[in-house]
């Protein structure tokens, strides 16, 4: 009994620790005080095993006379975390178990076929030498395995004229210098070849203002039949923000961070709009656009970086929204999967495809990565085929 209610303490001891670093993320605060809380949080997650260990030492070993000098509360406060962390585990179970049939998750994705791209062999031409090629090449790494899926999704209020409307989405891309510029081009490449209606860009392009240099020759060639469409994420920070909007202005795409406008496909209106909450506000404001002409819902897309705006879609009667930021967990256990994410909602939405009431949202794991590792968590460019 003792083993058992040590080994939920445990599990229990990674849920709480890795939960706050998640959820710390996901908050619009300054860098430094995220670094600094992330910090704290894994400090408490080293070093309280240990402390708990010794503090337990004289009950949990008597046959190896273990004694120690300690407090005679410490035992007893450390049993108390012990049981507590045990008792956290048991609810993010039954949680697990509750969210993996959840309905958000079902009805919505009538289809999904992958195509693996595999450029292991020119990791040289591919990632910067050095350390970052190492990682690059560790066994089951899979940050230059490209999974291009083609997925139909239902959209409940879709008009029959976007009936088969298609739409790429594209995340989290990175551009560190990590990863080579060759590796966008390629990217962008397999993108137009899917001859899209329309490209949706959901933040976190660059990492400084070194690698802008590189968006002409990346996603200043995106091309699609009724345009380029972005917003930025909280790594764009990085960089001016003033110059990522100009440099991609002159290449023809346009940002949505805080506005929406309507465009025409086959005759039907179709209303996009921006989300880059809660790192640059203000988002587009739904109160000002139409909800219907001649009686005809007009559907509304929602580029927005965090999956934690979902709410925030549903009460602005957003059709489908896309989003990143997750990176899918970009290590994935087996049958447990992602175990860090920056949300408030945890793993909740690492990636995939949920609904609430009309409400579509699509989480892609990304393209990039800051740290050139995932494991069980290939890159991702999606299609989204929409249907009625």
């Amino acid at each position: 009994m003792i083993a058992l209610l040590l080994l939920l303490g445990a599990i229990g001891h990674l849920v709480l620790w890795v939960g706050l670093v998640n959820r710390v993320h996901s908050l619009g605060i300054a860098r430094k005080l995220v670094h600094v809380l992330s910090g704290l949080f894994v400090a408490c997650f080293t070093i309280l095993p240990p402390v708990v260990v010794v503090s337990l030492a004289e009950s949990l070993l008597p046959a190896l006379g273990v004694r120690a000098e300690m407090p005679s509360w410490l035992p007893t406060v450390a049993w108390v975390y012990v049981a507590t962390c045990a008792g956290l585990a048991v609810v993010a179970a039954i949680r697990w178990l509750v969210l993996a049939g959840h309905s958000e998750r079902r009805g919505v994705l009538l289809s999904n076929h992958s195509t693996r791209l595999t450029w292991k062999d020119d990791r040289k031409l591919l990632v910067r030498p050095g350390v970052f090629s190492i990682l690059a090449s560790l066994p089951g790494n899979q940050v230059l395995e490209l999974h291009v899926q083609k997925k139909e999704l239902r959209v409940p209020r879709l008009a029959a004229a976007h009936d088969g409307l298609r739409l790429a989405h594209l995340t989290d891309l990175h551009m560190s210098g990590r990863v080579a510029k060759p590796f966008y081009e390629r990217v962008v490449e397999q993108v137009n070849a899917l001859g899209p209606d329309l490209v949706a860009i959901t933040g976190d392009l660059v990492e400084g203002d070194t690698y802008l240099e590189w968006l002409p020759d990346t996603l200043g060639r995106l091309r699609a039949r009724h345009g380029v469409f972005y917003v930025l994420g909280n790594h764009d920070r990085r960089a001016s923000v003033d110059r990522i909007k100009s440099k991609l202005a002159a290449c023809g795409l346009i940002h949505l961070g805080d506005r929406w406008q309507q465009i025409d496909i086959h005759g039907a209106a179709l209303h996009v709009g921006g989300n880059e909450l809660p790192w640059f506000r203000p988002a587009a404001n739904f109160a000002t656009c139409p909800r219907d002409v001649n009686g005809q819902h007009i559907a509304r897309l929602l580029l927005a970086h965090a999956p934690d705006q979902f709410g925030w879609a549903q009460a602005n009667e957003i059709d489908l929204m896309m989003a990143g930021h997750l990176h899918g967990g970009q290590v994935r256990l087996p049958v447990l999967g992602a175990m860090t994410s920056p949300s408030r909602y945890g793993v909740r939405y690492a990636a995939g495809v949920f609904q609430r009431g009309n409400t579509v949202m699509h989480v892609s794991r990304g393209i990039g990565a800051l740290t050139p590792v995932r494991f069980n968590c290939p890159p991702e460019l999606a299609l989204l085929v929409l249907r009625r």
